[in-house]
């Protein structure tokens, strides 16, 4: 029976020639051919809209292999097919076999196998059996330095098929194959039904086998429709498929260009584009083309200063269309990589509300249900960290009360748990066992692991939707595609396993590998949705809007990648030794060219071409050199009218251009006067107003956080948000400082009798300091990692070394006799009516509360040391109306609490070396010792003004909290000036 070819340019009408002849076969069920899924439903769907219900079959050419083993060998047909991770990891097991040499270092890197993999599945596309490639390899290399590596080639794929033939799998190619020996054999049992394929561009040489041995030994009715036009530039890519069909086809039609199917408007400037793109000789003396066209409305460019603003200008013109009334799934945007850009699209478009057709693939471990699932694995093998207990947790369903997983991991985060292990204690000590866990484990190295790890699949999946008949929709789906693509990935390696073949069945080794199981995600293609696809998925219908992105230099034209077997050089090489004739893969213009007229010739209404001049950060990035070559198709300067831009800068629209309401108010925002939004005026809520009215007890700390800001005050001590972050080093740095002098200062007073520290105890004190560091280091990590921790606490010690020696070197009289003294706090194991009560002041109604680091006593004169972690401190020349509150809060405290009177009170530093700081009796100096600045002593009547001046600002600060007077301070907000809460504080200065 004939095959015939008709074959003419885009628009020529072949997609109606050939559904024409299709429809009328439909009594003799007819088979179509398309090259993608998407196809598959879109033609369904034209042919539906026209009336063929009944005896279609549209199938990409898997199906017609399928339907071929299925009529002519049906035992074939049941062959079980290996899929693309049996594939890899049978690659992988052949090339251990192979006994390598050349390329034996090479092979054991990662991603080897999978590259194998491609390059057997490309051979086995081009016809190339085992015997075939080492004989033309063998021709090639001859005896020379190149023969091992010739022999190292064949030898993987000499080993691939005893490798699959042992675990009783075909591949797609092998597949495909023996379907075709077989129907050469039994040509008849195929039947009469005729075949027609319809948009493809180019051929695989099993796919032309495929045709031929319809037409030839089938006697099957074969018609393929070819994308062709002679002599064309845009078509050159073609002629290699269009001389091998031509060979086979005993009739040739071929169609002529067609206008009919634009709108009038865009006619002319459409057409002249499909018609004259790439052509040499279509422009006139004077560097215009001949019968220059204006493009009017029907061809537009965009220019963008980076990806965003040119997705952003995309969305824009998208709105344009629909709003028009163009059907969302008549506008399409092309990108070369859409991969590269689905995150950005689906966000932009999103915020736009266009509703959109994004297909791609995402790791298995990148999605929710992939994640949770690799995550448990990791677990199971004790290499886990708590971020894989979190995620497991975190699985959709898994957990009833999702908080529970986030307090886990503020939990692991602040005590530094960095292990699974450890987290699983963790998790264990308040909730229940996770005994999933166990029972992976205890099937680890048998196929067991398997059948766990399926049911545990399963659990996770229907764990959100039990008992609810749920209708899966919009990012649901994304869990349903992940588990077919999962359980598809256990069906393969249970297969494998049987056969004694492929991974180890360890719970890490399978974690690495399903983490990297390809899941197709994203919205199907239909009429509700604007479609973003590659040029190789658009080339089989038209669209009234089509906008092509990514128009730059190496992005489309795409940059050729060389194939790391073998590169077109060797191919030619082996070609020209042995007559192999694999595909060239690496000199692609010619292929990009054709792409790109796909797309140019794909509109029916409006054709816009968009590229970028700068990245996101300016820097300038050339656009593709087909853009040049459609502007020489109308006169000089004829598209810039039609030029739309977006520089990288541009936060928002021009007021008439902005596509949405919320684009809109940006624009008029941003034309607006400039002005900071307002600090916070004040607390407002009549509920917390009232609390805060009432309320009599503060701490010395909160009155001098809201002393230094009010915004500080209200985030640190009323919100109080909980950290998910291991406290500040400085924070446990201090916590550390002040446990160890406690401890060193109590032991030295057990040993010696005294916790002063003289020049004759120092050496004791020291020794205590190292064992105290030491004792409570455990407890106070100043760090997560190990080696900063020890750095840290060895600077810690030489810091506290340090100020035990100039405590020895200053001398005096007085004695250390209250270590962390806590008033107005309830205390642990305090005896009976020994703990202190809370500093009453009045009349300001105040109670006050307070740990005091140091007290020291001499006679009845009592100084107060308060430490500070930092270097920086001051003396009580700058304390007047300021919010150092906490030291003269204490001295008030040692005389109201311990009935003694206030030699002065200094806040110290623990780093730095510098010297104490605050106010001191000028009659104590002498037996406080000699580490004094000069203006930090007062007399007795100066102190008691500083006291009752720190009262004073006591009653101003407790005034301002009662109603709720909460300023910003920024300059005085964090320890070194500069506001610690800018999201919140929204100060300038910040």
């Amino acid at each position: 029976m004939p095959l015939a070819l008709v074959t003419g340019p885009a628009n020529s009408g072949k997609a109606g020639e050939l559904l024409r002849a299709y429809r009328a076969r439909l009594d003799d069920d007819p088979i179509l051919v398309v090259p993608r899924i998407e196809d598959v439903e879109h033609t369904r769907r034209e042919l539906g809209e026209g009336g063929a219900v009944l005896g279609v079959r549209v199938v990409r050419f898997a199906g017609l292999f399928e339907l071929m083993a299925e009529r002519v060998e049906p035992d074939l047909a049941a062959t079980p097919r290996a899929g693309a991770l049996s594939r890899e990891l049978l690659v992988a097991e052949a090339v251990r076999r192979a006994g390598l040499r050349t390329i034996g270092e090479s092979a054991r890197r990662p991603g080897f196998a999978r590259a194998a993999a491609r390059f057997l599945a490309e051979l086995g596309r081009a016809m190339v059996d085992p015997p075939r490639l080492r004989r033309a390899l063998l021709a090639w290399a001859g005896d020379g330095p190149r023969r091992s590596y010739a022999e190292d080639l064949a030898a993987i794929y000499d080993a691939y098929h005893p490798v699959l033939a042992e675990v009783g799998l075909v591949d797609d190619e092998q597949f495909a194959r023996r379907a075709l020996d077989v129907l050469r054999l039994e040509p008849r049992r195929f039947g009469a039904t005729p075949v027609f394929a319809y948009g493809f561009d180019d051929f695989t040489r099993l796919e032309l086998d495929a045709l031929e041995t319809l037409a030839r030994h089938a006697e099957t009715d074969v018609t393929v429709s070819l994308p062709f036009e002679r002599g064309r530039v845009a078509f050159r890519a073609n002629a290699a498929a269009f001389a091998a069909l031509s060979e086979l086809a005993d009739e040739h039609v071929e169609l002529e260009p067609s206008t009919a199917h634009y709108v009038p408007g865009g006619r002319e400037a459409l057409s002249r584009i499909e018609r004259s793109l790439f052509e040499p000789g279509v422009r006139a003396l004077g560097g215009s083309p001949a019968g220059a066209t204006p493009p009017g409305e029907a061809v537009g460019l965009h220019v963008a200063g980076g990806r965003r603003a040119e997705v952003e200008l995309a969305a824009a013109e998208v709105l344009r269309a629909l709003r028009a009334g163009a059907l969302p799934g008549d506008v399409v945007v092309v990108l070369r990589d859409p991969e590269a850009y689905a995150t950005l699209v689906e966000e932009v478009f999103d915020a736009y509300g266009i509703s959109v057709s994004l297909e791609r693939s995402l790791p298995l471990g990148h999605t929710a249900l992939g994640r949770g699932l690799v995550a448990l694995l990791r677990c199971a093998a004790a290499t886990g960290s708590a971020d894989d207990l979190v995620a497991y947790l975190r699985t959709p369903g898994r957990l009833r009360v999702p908080a529970l997983a986030d307090r886990l991991e503020a939990r692991v985060r602040r005590e530094g748990t960095g292990d699974g292990v450890g987290a699983r204690r963790l998790w264990e000590e308040g909730q229940w066992p996770l005994e999933e866990i166990d029972r992976l484990s205890r099937a680890a190295g048998s196929p067991g692991l398997l059948e766990e790890l399926d049911d545990r699949l399963e659990h996770l999946f229907v764990a959100p939707y039990a008992r609810a008949a749920h209708l899966l929709a919009g990012p649901e789906r994304e869990d349903a595609a992940a588990l077919r693509a999962a359980r598809a990935a256990l069906a393969e390696l249970k297969v494998l396993a049987a056969a004694g073949v492929g991974p180890e069945l360890e719970p890490a080794a399978l974690a690495d590998l399903l983490a990297d199981v390809p899941v197709r995600v994203g919205e199907r293609p239909g009429p509700e949705r604007v479609r973003v696809a590659a040029p190789e998925a658009v080339r089989a219908r038209r669209y009234a809007t089509v906008l092509v992105l990514g128009l730059q230099e190496r992005e489309f034209p795409r940059r050729a990648v060389a194939e790391p077997f073998l590169s077109d050089e060797l191919r030619r090489e082996v070609s020209e030794a042995a007559g192999l004739g694999l595909p060239i893969r690496e000199d692609d213009l010619d292929r990009e060219r054709h792409l790109f007229y796909v797309c140019a010739s794909r509109a029916d209404r409006r054709l816009v071409l968009s590229s970028r001049v700068t990245d996101e950060d300016g820097a300038p990035e050339a656009p593709s050199f087909f853009l040049d070559d459609v502007g020489e198709l109308f006169g000089a300067g004829a598209l810039e009218v039609a030029t739309v831009r977006r520089s990288v800068g541009e936060v928002a629209w021009d007021l008439r251009q902005a596509p949405t309401e919320l684009e809109h108010g940006r624009a008029l925002a941003a034309r607006g006067p400039r002005r900071s939004p307002p600090a916070p005026g004040g607390l407002r809520s009549p509920p917390m107003l009232a609390e805060l009215a009432s309320r009599r007890d503060f701490s010395a700390g909160e009155l001098e956080a809201f002393a230094g800001c009010g915004i500080r005050w209200l985030v640190e001590k009323e919100l109080r948000p909980e950290s998910l972050e291991p406290d500040p080093e400085a924070l446990v740095r201090g916590r550390l400082a002040h446990g160890a002098l406690k401890l060193t200062l109590e032991r030295l007073r057990e040993r010696t009798g005294s916790a002063r520290v003289t020049p004759k105890t120092l050496p004791e004190a020291e020794s205590i300091l190292a064992e105290a560091l030491e004792e409570l280091g455990g407890e106070h990590r100043i760090s997560l990692r190990e080696g900063r921790r020890h750095a840290a606490r060895a600077r810690l010690e030489h810091d506290l070394r340090r100020q035990l020696r100039r405590e020895a070197a200053a001398g005096g009289a007085f004695e250390p006799q209250e270590l962390e003294l806590a008033f107005g706090l309830d205390r642990e194991g305090e005896e009976a009516g020994k703990a202190l009560p809370a500093l009453a002041l009045e009349p300001e109604g105040v109670r006050v509360r307070g740990r005091i680091d140091r007290v020291d006593v001499h006679g009845d004169r009592a100084l107060v040391r308060d430490y500070k972690a930092g270097s920086r401190v001051e003396g009580v020349n700058a304390w007047d109306g300021g919010d150092r509150l906490q030291v003269p809060l204490y001295m008030l405290a040692a005389r109201e609490l311990l009935g003694l009177d206030p030699a002065g009170g200094v806040y110290v530093p623990l780093s730095g070396g510098g010297r104490p700081r605050g106010v001191v009796c000028g009659d104590d100096a002498e037996a406080i010792g000699g580490d004094l600045s000069g203006s930090d002593v007062r007399d007795r009547a100066a102190i008691e003004v500083t006291l009752a001046s720190a009262r004073r600002r006591v009653g101003e600060v407790v005034e301002r909290i009662r109603t709720g007077d909460v300023r910003s301070c920024p300059e005085r907000c964090g320890p070194s000036g500069g506001c610690r809460y800018p999201a919140i504080c929204r100060a300038e200065e910040a």
